[in-house]
């Protein structure tokens, strides 16, 4: 087995738990079995770049996160989007930690846009309230 393969693999394996995903979720979300899976993650079995790309889409993260290392050695396009927001600026993508994976969740599940835009109000006044 490739030294890659085991990267790619790893590097699933941390987004995944990242998000709180079981083996068996990822697997229903692309069409595979949970031990599939699992070969994946270990590196013994190599995947196609289409099953890559669906791995990726199941775990909201671009193709490119799984191929890229420090060093760029295994970069195949161009950079990276980055992520952030005006205040963080630009920067790196980096993933979720679980605490705002789960404010990210149960935010989506208000369904209601007047209590939505009315929470997004009340997390601007504590920043508010933090700077000073």
């Amino acid at each position: 087995m490739a030294e890659i393969d085991k990267k790619i693999g790893a590097k699933i394996k941390e987004i995944r738990n990242g998000w709180g995903i079981s083996q068996m979720e990822l697997a229903e979300r692309i069409g595979v079995s949970f031990q599939q899976i699992q070969k994946y993650e270990k590196g013994m079995t190599r995947m196609s770049v289409h099953r890559l790309q669906q791995i990726a889409e199941a775990l909201g993260a671009p193709i490119t996160t799984f191929l890229e290392k420090a060093d760029h050695a295994y970069r195949v396009s161009g950079p990276a989007p980055t992520y952030g927001t005006e205040e963080s600026g630009p920067g790196p993508p980096r993933f979720l930690a679980r605490d705002e994976i789960t404010l990210l969740k149960l935010f989506r599940k208000i369904r209601n846009k007047k209590l939505r835009e009315g929470l997004l109000q009340q997390v601007r006044g504590v920043l508010e309230l933090e700077k000073s």
